[in-house]
């Protein structure tokens, strides 16, 4: 990728993550400010958006090595959460989630590619899997920042940043609204796993197969303990880190280990 290109997408990342803080911090809470927000966070998903076009062969396929696929969920990850923060209170989130997306076109993975192609169900497979992990990543940066909310209120320190934030309540909800759509789609890449793909335990998958299931299985967990025991909070917010660290190790943990380690 174009080294250029990419420091400027970290740039644009960067100014719209301070933007935001600077926003919900009360410095300027104009309606222009916000403005420049949108505009900024736009221009920058617009020029990640063509950081991506190398991903696309001549052969009707896409290069999916650990590079171009942390990319390709930073862009989901980042047009998810811009159009849910117009039509919904989760702008906030950017102030985690942007400086992380940002920090992924400082590094460039030197391995070789890997094609999928296009017109095979595997591709749909990926597609799903990529998906649930952008989901439920924003379900990861729902929890830290519901960690600090509750640890800030609990300490009679609600300053700055933590005024600004919806209840605990909003807060809570909003994190298994997530989780909830994020087990959907994580659901549906196991399912599409176990049906497109020929040996889903074979020695390459096994380990991403078995961490994916255990990551399902806390999910699922999670979602049964608010219900029957009333889980919320810092537990729950606890729980969802543990199991977003094994989803993440299953897909990228075990694409360093085979496309940069071994």
């Amino acid at each position: 990728m174009d080294s250029l290109l990419n420091y400027f997408i970290f740039s644009l990342y960067m100014f719209s993550a301070i933007a935001i803080w600077r926003l919900m911090n009360g410095h300027n809470k104009s309606k222009i400010h916000q403005i420049i927000v949108w505009v900024f966070w736009l221009l920058a998903i617009v020029c990640h958006a063509y950081s991506l076009m190398p991903i696309f062969d001549n052969d009707y396929s896409i290069n999916l090595s650990i590079n171009y696929a942390l990319i390709i969920v930073a862009f989901i990850i980042s047009i998810t959460l811009y159009i849910s923060s117009i039509f919904g209170n989760t702008q906030f989130l950017g102030i985690i989630i942007l400086p992380i997306l940002s920090s992924i076109f400082l590094f460039d993975f030197t391995n070789a590619p890997v094609s999928i192609p296009l017109n095979n169900f595997l591709f749909i497979h990926v597609i799903i899997s990529l998906i649930s992990y952008s989901i439920l990543c924003l379900s990861a940066a729902q929890s830290v920042i519901l960690k600090i909310q509750e640890k800030k209120l609990q300490s009679n320190q609600p300053i700055g940043l933590i005024t600004s934030l919806p209840s605990l309540d909003a807060m809570d909800n909003l994190l298994f609204k997530i989780l909830a759509l994020g087990v959907i789609f994580l659901s549906a890449s196991l399912l599409s796993g176990f049906i497109f793909l020929e040996d889903i335990f074979a020695q390459h998958l096994a380990h991403k197969t078995i961490l994916s299931i255990l990551a399902w299985i806390v999910f699922l967990f999670l979602i049964f303990a608010r219900k029957i025991y009333g889980w919320r909070g810092n537990n729950a917010a606890n729980v969802t880190l543990i199991g977003f660290f094994m989803l993440f190790l299953s897909y990228f943990g075990t694409k360093a280990v085979l496309e940069v380690i071994l």
